[in-house]
């Protein structure tokens, strides 16, 4: 049995430092690793639920809508369709030399926007 308020406040402030770095990262115009960032914040934030929704460790993935479906999280339409539009920036930053140009900073933000609302929503509930 693992410990799960001491896994679930690690995880937290791993999605806090994520989010931190993405912001960082976007702001100095190093889009796709902060694209990558915002990936990694957002994902932690499901693990967290899966801890103190099952009391066991979270699957080894970073697919975020199934990690929001192993949380039993109840997402309406549009935080189904962010956690779609984050999800290729997983691998987007990992492999960034290959992509070409990141989206434009209007794309950048506005997803940003999008994700904070759902940070928030994620953490306040944990």
């Amino acid at each position: 049995m693992i410990n799960v308020e001491k896994q679930v406040n690690q995880l937290r402030s791993g999605a806090l430092e994520a989010w931190d770095n993405a912001a960082y990262l976007i702001k100095g115009k190093r889009i796709w690793l902060g694209l990558f960032a915002l990936h990694l914040a957002i994902e932690k934030a499901p693990k967290a639920h899966v801890i103190k929704e099952t009391k066991d460790v979270p699957p080894f993935i970073h697919n975020l809508p199934k990690l929001a479906e192993a949380a039993n999280l109840d997402l309406s339409e549009r935080q189904k369709n962010l956690l779609a539009d984050l999800n290729p920036y997983n691998i987007r930053g990992r492999y960034q030399e290959e992509l070409g140009s990141p989206p434009p900073m209007s794309e950048v933000k506005a997803l940003m926007k999008r994700a904070k609302e759902m940070f928030e929503w994620l953490m306040k509930r944990l």
